[in-house]
């Protein structure tokens, strides 16, 4: 398996606090099934940009490590990115492999800022893909999961973690991530791993549950096709969505997003 979102760098965010924490998380993924991993530590506000020499030095000793422990796994580096007005998405951990192409963003988990789609818009205009971070945990979308449809409809990828449809995050979280994946708005799925217990870092679970309810080729194209195409820099493989019943109200983001831009016809 392919796992895009995972928090590996020791001492840097809230992920392992030693390189000895990091080498028990990359134990864990590797029997887990996962061969492809790559770190995304939280890039949060500027003081985040300006440890770029902290957060590559810190990555090359993990790449270091699984080298020196002989694991067999592939290593890459990005960033989750929280979103502001003025983000922008140059700096070498700011995409997948530095390849321009896909960068996994996120933002406070209770409202959708009114900026977020203008910005998410604007990157997608440049040619640059956002990949939403766990989208199922935002309170907004668990309120009303249509907004999951709307940004999918403006050409964002959803990566959803693997503790949310495990019931990991509470029954809201869960019923909100199997909802997503009902109505075909998600197409990464990875561990947002941040040790090897609460927030573990092992797919090997939610794997069996995809395989279960959805079959084994729709395991493959949300843990390993699509989340090595982001790496790759590669169109995604992607089903129309199926639209939710319920309307926001006219004064949600959207609307005003909509007369704004004049995209009220895709979205």
């Amino acid at each position: 398996m392919v796992d895009i979102h995972s928090h590996l760098l020791p001492d840097y965010d809230d992920g392992p606090p030693t390189i000895d924490h990091t080498r028990k998380m990359l134990e864990v993924a590797e029997q887990g099934g996962t061969r492809i991993i790559v770190a995304t530590p939280h890039i949060l506000d500027i003081t985040d940009y300006d440890r770029e020499d902290e957060i590559l030095h810190k990555f090359n000793l993990v790449r270091e490590l699984i080298k020196k422990d002989g694991r067999n796994l592939k290593i890459f580096l990005a960033g989750e990115i929280f979103l502001f007005p003025d983000t922008k998405l140059d700096r070498v951990f700011s995409t997948f492999n530095n390849k321009k192409k896909y960068a996994l963003v996120e933002f406070g988990m209770r409202q959708i800022p009114d900026f977020v789609p203008q910005k998410l818009f604007d990157f997608v205009m440049k040619g640059l893909r956002p990949i939403l971070a766990h989208p199922e945990r935002y309170i907004p979308i668990i309120k009303f999961p249509q907004y999951a449809y709307k940004f999918v409809q403006m050409d964002v990828a959803l990566q959803m973690n693997a503790g949310s449809i495990l019931g990991a995050f509470g029954d809201s979280v869960k019923r909100t991530a199997r909802q997503l994946l009902e109505h075909r708005c998600i197409h990464i799925i990875a561990s947002d791993g941040h040790n090897i217990n609460s927030r573990s870092i092992n797919l090997e679970e939610v794997r069996k549950y995809i395989v279960n309810t959805y079959g084994e080729k729709q395991a493959k194209i949300l843990l390993e096709e699509n989340p090595l195409r982001a790496i790759r820099g590669e169109p995604l493989i992607k089903e129309e969505p199926i639209p939710f019943e319920e309307e926001t109200d006219d004064r949600s983001i959207w609307n005003r997003f909509k007369k704004k831009t004049g995209l009220g016809k895709f979205i």
